[in-house]
């Protein structure tokens, strides 16, 4: 074997260490690892945003180029955290043998893999000193409907309010089964009125499809509006939409 066969051959190998396992895209809510796994890989984040979370509470935000499950390689533990997509992201998966190659002949992936961890130890760091009734919107419940699935009922009484995250044909807004509109918009905000006024629902809100929200609790607005103003910022503009669209219906009744 020549000495130009023998290096390409070397490269060879080398560029087959580095390949993904796999590179797959993972929906809104969708768990990439869960906590207890022992997966034979570690994963980095191409794009999107991951959240880790250990017994259901939050713990980390990754995002682009981040790194997370490397437990069972490098310390031959299970994973300690659930990872879960919070946006449409992409993920590579790489084997043990790439861990170990980029160690040894990729500085500069070695450099990111130490990045990522340092970066994911301040976030550990800044969290452990958050004051008690601080609110993190990665801890907010997200919650997933069927169609048809009622999600707020009429008459019934609670403190929660919910945020639209995705719909396949919308939320239906009914009273007494007469449907009354419909919430589309991801973004958009229903169900704060009844916690706000301590009152009933005043409408029954059902799902057309499968449909994916956030769940929030009104005893925590204070805190929210303080620390995440743009949801503020949001919840007036949704406010305003149902004022402005009342408006205009009684505006019509009278023409």
């Amino acid at each position: 074997m020549d000495e130009t066969t023998h290096v390409m051959e070397e490269r060879e190998r080398n560029q087959n260490r580095l390949q993904a396992i796999t590179i797959r895209n993972y929906p809104y809510g969708k768990e990439i690892v869960r906590e207890g796994d022992n997966p034979p890989c570690f994963f980095v984040v191409l794009s999107g945003q991951i959240r880790l979370s250990r017994r259901g509470k939050a713990v980390l935000s990754l995002g682009d180029q981040d790194i997370f499950a490397l437990e069972h390689l490098m310390l031959k533990r299970p994973c300690f955290y659930t990872a879960t997509a919070m946006t449409e992201s992409r993920i590579a998966a790489y084997g043990p043998e790439a861990l170990d190659h980029l160690i040894r002949n990729s500085p500069r992936m070695t450099q990111n893999i130490m990045t990522s961890v340092s970066r994911q130890l301040v976030q550990l760091s800044r969290g452990a000193t958050k004051a008690i009734d601080s609110f993190s919107l990665e801890d907010v419940e997200v919650r997933f409907f069927r169609d048809a699935e009622v999600i707020i009922k009429e008459g019934t009484v609670g403190k929660e309010f919910y945020r639209l995250v995705s719909t396949q044909g919308g939320l239906r807004v009914s009273i007494r089964d007469k449907e009354l509109s419909s919430i589309t918009t991801p973004g958009e905000f229903f169900g704060e009125m009844s916690g706000l006024l301590n009152m009933p629902r005043q409408a029954t809100v059902t799902s057309v499809g499968e449909s994916v929200v956030e769940k929030y609790n009104v005893d925590n607005l204070d805190v929210i509006i303080e620390e995440h103003p743009e949801i503020a910022h949001q919840m007036i503009r949704t406010l305003t939409s149902r004022l402005m669209e009342m408006n205009l219906r009684l505006t019509e009744k009278d023409i």
